[in-house]
C-alpha cells in the first residue's frame, strides 16, 4: 500500500500554529524517507497559501539563497503568537461580570487585559 499522508496546508491565519505545521510537516517527510532539502523546500511552496504564501514569495525575493532552516526559523517568527497575546485571551476567557460589579468596572477590567 502506498503512503498517502498529505503535507499540511499554511495559510497563515490567526488560528494556525507554525510550529505544529512544522512538526507534521517533518512527520510526513520522516515518514516518506524525503531528506534533501530542495525537495523539501519545493514542496513547502506548495503547501503555502493566501498570506503564508504572499510572504513566502516576498521572503525568497529578498533572500534566493535562504536554506531551508532559515526559511523555517523566519516563517515560525512571522507566524508565531506572540505570548502576551495568548495571556491576554486567555484572561478574556476568565473574566465574568462580578455580583458587586459595575458594567464601567468590567470595562475597565475589560481594557487592562488589551
Amino acid at each position: 500500500m502506498a503512503n498517502t499522508m498529505k503535507l499540511p496546508i499554511f495559510k497563515g491565519i490567526g488560528s494556525e500554529d507554525a510550529y505544529q505545521f512544522w512538526f507534521v510537516k517533518n512527520v510526513v517527510w520522516m515518514a516518506q524517507q524525503i531528506t534533501d532539502d530542495n525537495i523539501k523546500k519545493a514542496q513547502l511552496v506548495t503547501t503555502l497559501q493566501d498570506h503564508a504564501l504572499t510572504w513566502y514569495i516576498k521572503y525568497c525575493s529578498d533572500n534566493p539563497l535562504a536554506s531551508l532552516a532559515d526559511t523555517k526559523a523566519i516563517l515560525n517568527k512571522e507566524f508565531s503568537k506572540p505570548k502576551s497575546n495568548l495571556k491576554s485571551i486567555v484572561g478574556f476567557k476568565e473574566i465574568v461580570m462580578r455580583v458587586d460589579e459595575t458594567p464601567w468596572d468590567l470595562d475597565q477590567r475589560l481594557k487592562c487585559q488589551i
